[in-house]
C-alpha cells in the first residue's frame, strides 16, 4: 500500500483515477503459486501430450488409446528419451523435477550451455538405461519461464566487415540495442527490421566519416533489402553442433515450452525457428498459457499510455534496452512476475532512474546490472 501511495502521488490529481483504474483493473500480476501451477499445466497437458503422441507413433497405435499407450514399452523408452532444458534461472525445471519423480537427474539441464563431457554422461546414461548403444535423445523439452518479445531466443541480423583504414563509429546510445560494433574483428552488427526510413539510413551513415565506413553502411541497407541475414540467440546457440544438437535422434523432435509468453513474441518466433540448422528448424512452440496483444498498452489514445508519453524521459535508456517507453521492444505489457518486473512492461511500473520517481514494483536487471 505505501508503494501503491507513492507511485499515485506522482501524477497530478486528474491523472490519478487513470492510474488506480488501471492498477485494479488491468495489472497481471503472476503469483509463485501461479507460476507453480503453470509448471503443472505444462508438463501434465503439453509435455505429456506430446510423449503420448510420439509413443503411439512408435507402437503404430491410434492416439485416443491412453491406457495402452501410458503402459507400453514405447512409452517408458519415449519419456526416458526426453530431455528437459532450461532456457534462463526462472525455467522452474526444479519445479517440475521434484513434483514429477519419473524424471531422472539424468534427463534435466539446468541450463542451456553446456560442456561436452556432461553431454557424454547425458548419452552414456540414456544407452545404458534403454540397452541400446546407439540410443540418443527422442525428444528435447526447453522450458523457459517468460517469454516477452522473443528477441533474446532469437533474431535476425545483418554482418559486415569494414575494410581498412577507418575510424570507429559513434554509435548514440538510442542505437547500441541494435546496432553494433566490434573492435576485434572491425565488423558492424545491425538488427533487422522490414525497412530503415532515409532519416534512419541518414543517421547510420553520420555515425562515421570514412568513405571505408559508408561502404559498410550500405553493404547493411542492401542486405537489408535482399533480406540476407543470420540468426541469433539462445535457440541459436542451442541448435548448433556444439550445443545440444548432437544429443537429438535422427527422428528426434524439439519442442520450446515457455510457462507464459505474449502474442507477439510467438508470431516472432515462429516464422524464424524454420531457419534453425537440423531438426531445430521443426521446433514447436508449445506454452502453458498466452498473453494476447489485446492486453498491449503501446498508443497515447490510452489514457495509461498518455502517462508513458507524458512521463518518460531518455535516462532509462540504455545499450541493452533502447527506447522503453512502452516497455522492451514496444511490448507496452501491464505484467508483473512476483519475481521481477519485466522489462517488456511499461516503464512505469518498474522504472526508478530519472529523479523523484517511485516504481511500483521493483525490477531486478539480469548480467549483473543495477537494480531499476
Amino acid at each position: 500500500m505505501e508503494s501503491l501511495y507513492l507511485w499515485l502521488n506522482q501524477f497530478k490529481l486528474d491523472e490519478r483515477m487513470h492510474a488506480l483504474a488501471f492498477v485494479r483493473e488491468k495489472l497481471i500480476f503472476i503469483s509463485r503459486q501461479e507460476f507453480q501451477q503453470l509448471a503443472e499445466i505444462l508438463y501434465h497437458d503439453v509435455i505429456r501430450r506430446q510423449q503420448i503422441r510420439v509413443a503411439a507413433e512408435i507402437a503404430g497405435v491410434p492416439t485416443h488409446k491412453i491406457r495402452f499407450i501410458r503402459e507400453s514399452e514405447s512409452f517408458r523408452q519415449v519419456t526416458r528419451a526426453s530431455l528437459y532444458v532450461g532456457m534462463s534461472d526462472g525455467a522452474r525445471i526444479d519445479y517440475i523435477r521434484r513434483q514429477n519423480l519419473d524424471i531422472g537427474n539424468e534427463q534435466v539441464l539446468p541450463y542451456y550451455e553446456v560442456s561436452p563431457a556432461k553431454k557424454e554422461d547425458l548419452k552414456k546414461e540414456l544407452r545404458k538405461d534403454l540397452l541400446n548403444p546407439e540410443a540418443l535423445f527422442r525428444c528435447i523439452f526447453l522450458i523457459d519461464d517468460f517469454c516477452g518479445s522473443g528477441r533474446t531466443l532469437l533474431r535476425e541480423v545483418m554482418n559486415t566487415d569494414i575494410d581498412q583504414p577507418f575510424e570507429p563509429p559513434v554509435i548514440p546510445l538510442s542505437w547500441q540495442s541494435k546496432y553494433r560494433f566490434t573492435k576485434e574483428t572491425n565488423e558492424l552488427e545491425l538488427d533487422y527490421q522490414d525497412s530503415f526510413s532515409e532519416a534512419e539510413q541518414q543517421t547510420l551513415l553520420g555515425m562515421g566519416t570514412t568513405p571505408n565506413y559508408i561502404k559498410a553502411v550500405h553493404s547493411l541497407l542492401e542486405k537489408c533489402a535482399k533480406h540476407e541475414t543470420s540468426l541469433k540467440g539462445s535457440l541459436n546457440k542451442v541448435a548448433r553442433l556444439d550445443g545440444l544438437r548432437d544429443l537429438l535422434d535422427t527422428n528426434g523432435l524439439v519442442y520450446f515450452c515457455p510457462l507464459l509468453a505474449t502474442e507477439q513474441a510467438l508470431n516472432r518466433l515462429r516464422p524464424l525457428v524454420i531457419n534453425l540448422p537440423g531438426q531445430f528448424a521443426h521446433t514447436q512452440i508449445l506454452p502453458g498459457s498466452v498473453l494476447k496483444n489485446s492486453e498491449r498498452i503501446t498508443s497515447k489514445e490510452n489514457p495509461i499510455g498518455a502517462l508513458c508519453e507524458n512521463y518518460y524521459t531518455n535516462d532509462l535508456e540504455d545499450q541493452h534496452t533502447g527506447c522503453v517507453k512502452f516497455g522492451f521492444d514496444n511490448c507496452g505489457l501491464p505484467l508483473v512476475l512476483h519475481h521481477n518486473t519485466p522489462n517488456n512492461s511499461i516503464f512505469l511500473l518498474w522504472a526508478r532512474k530519472h529523479p523523484g520517481f517511485s516504481p511500483l514494483f521493483v525490477r531486478y536487471e539480469r548480467h549483473g546490472r543495477e537494480v531499476t
